[in-house]
């Protein structure tokens, strides 16, 4: 039995296509890019500090935090896990005594060489049959709706 059929007075629509498809899309990108980090020995969640740590940048964990768009609390667990792996290290920073700089340690630098080649596969997969023209389009789009979304925030 449906779910509609199950309660009979309440009336159901459904959400438009672009929602659907986006969120689709979405879920979709995430299950095959966390089955292929998962790989190298990486997560989703560790992307943003893997990326803009890269080339020996060192932040403290607000920055951080910013940069991933997410709550302190998360970044300290997110940045716990990554310690306990082996990926970054942190050291006291030396301009504020209340903070710790983190950075990549060599084999959290090796392994965010990994992430690029990862992105540019399953891009490349998601893309296939779209011409130039159509994925400028479609950056051009996406960056539009991100904005208008950001907006909101």
């Amino acid at each position: 039995m449906h779910f509609i059929h199950m309660f009979p007075g309440i009336r159901m629509t459904a959400p438009s296509p672009l929602s659907a498809l986006t969120t689709r899309t979405t879920r979709l990108f995430t299950l095959l890019l966390e089955r292929d980090l998962k790989k190298t020995g990486l997560r989703i969640g560790q992307l943003p500090v893997l990326q803009v740590l890269q080339d020996g940048k060192a932040l403290n964990q607000k920055a951080l935090a910013d940069f991933a768009d997410i709550e302190q609390p998360g970044m300290t667990t997110l940045l716990a896990r990554m310690e306990r792996d082996g990926l970054i290290q942190r050291e006291p920073d030396p301009t504020d005594r209340r903070s710790t700089l983190v950075t990549l340690t060599p084999d959290g630098q090796q392994k965010s060489r990994n992430i690029v080649p990862i992105m540019e596969h399953l891009t490349n997969t998601a893309l296939k049959g779209f011409t130039p023209l159509e994925r400028d389009i479609l950056v051009t789009l996406l960056e539009r709706i991100n904005s208008n979304l950001k907006s909101q925030l």
